[in-house]
């Protein structure tokens, strides 16, 4: 039996948990970032729309890229490497032989397991970083972006939660390994890196990619998986009864608005204070602007989730109330990302 606490590990409390969980990182090995930049050199803005007969409700959205650590490694000049699919035993014994080494490990995780959340809904690709253990008391010791001081989890119940297989992503055992360098990439490169990145994914992504299957269910990223989405709000009667439409208009408000987007607006508004915050480092006052239309963006989605939440009881009427919502929504994100477009070209 063994006992290992990071004790120098420096968490605060974030809006996301993948952005806060590298922000703390980062930290922890002496760059100190605001979450909103490392949100946006992580590229994190996206558009997933997610359909599949096996989930209750069978559609899902998602307002971040699923590749969001990989693209902040590139983008800034550190190494991280993914690790998934293993059994649970070899899935501890590699997360403990790291924490033993005094390094903070990023796990995913089911936020319905963590002991110290009290969550009543499965979310599996929750990302929280281990900081250490006592095998005695067989707990672990969690940082997560939703408590502003370190959690206790139960060994047990982390071992359920990181072996989640819950769509639509399953938790899947992943833990990442980071080697941070003293000397990151600055930021007046990093950031129109990243610009162009967000750009391609959203506004340039062709149809024909941005379309795909997957595990049986049909995934749509992008301005064509928020178009197809905004276009599909009406029709959700057609394959739903009403108490999956009450459920999904409830898990919408939870997804675009509640749970770890930024502190709401599905991303958009932590994407525009990126905008604006890169707009003082590069010089460029155009940003600025375009990142406040991106909050104003997200001004709309909290509107179209609380519309959904608020008539959950009346899907019907909730859908009808949503759907231009929607339909603006899109038109004012395509109008955005052109903006954004102009400017990352002209860098």
């Amino acid at each position: 039996m063994g006992k290992v606490f990071i004790e120098k590990f420096p968490h605060r409390p974030g809006g996301h948990c993948g952005s806060t969980a590298m922000r703390d990182i980062l930290k922890f090995y002496g760059h100190d970032y605001t979450e909103d930049i490392v949100f946006g050199i992580g590229v994190g803005i996206g558009f997933t729309y997610f359909k599949h007969p096996e989930m209750v409700p069978p559609v899902y959205i998602g307002g971040r890229i699923y590749n969001l650590e990989q693209l902040l490694s590139r983008n800034l000049g550190f190494e991280l490497e993914l690790v998934e699919g293993i059994d649970n035993k070899q899935a501890w014994a590699d997360v403990k032989n790291l924490l033993d080494k005094g390094i903070p490990t990023m796990v995913h995780a089911d936020v319905y397991y963590l002991d110290y959340l009290r969550a009543k809904r499965h979310f599996s690709t929750h990302r929280i970083v281990l900081v250490g253990y006592d095998e005695d008391r067989g707990v672990s010791f969690v940082a997560d972006n939703d408590r502003d001081t370190i959690q206790e989890c139960s060994l047990e119940n982390l071992e359920k939660a990181r072996s989640s297989a819950w769509l639509p992503q399953p938790a899947n055992n992943a833990y990442y390994i980071i080697r941070v360098p003293q000397e990151l990439e600055p930021l007046e490169r990093a950031i129109p890196q990243a610009l162009k990145k967000a750009v391609r994914h959203n506004l340039e992504l062709p149809t024909e990619r941005a379309r795909f299957a997957c595990d049986g269910g049909l995934i749509v990223q992008g301005l064509v998986g928020l178009r197809e989405f905004a276009e599909s709000v009406p029709k959700f009667a057609d394959f739903m009864d009403s108490e999956t439409l009450s459920l999904i208009c409830k898990n919408i408000y939870v997804s675009a608005e509640k749970a770890g987007t930024g502190y709401g607006g599905n991303f958009r508004r932590m994407f525009g204070r990126f905008l604006e915050q890169s707009s003082a480092v590069l010089g460029k006052p155009d940003l600025e602007a375009t990142g406040k239309r991106f909050i104003e963006i997200g001004d709309r989605w909290t509107e179209l989730s609380l519309a959904l939440k608020e008539n959950s009881s009346e899907p019907e009427r909730a859908l009808r109330v949503a759907s231009p919502i929607a339909l603006d929504i899109y038109k004012a994100e395509k109008s955005a990302f052109s903006s954004l477009q102009k400017i990352s070209e002209s860098i």
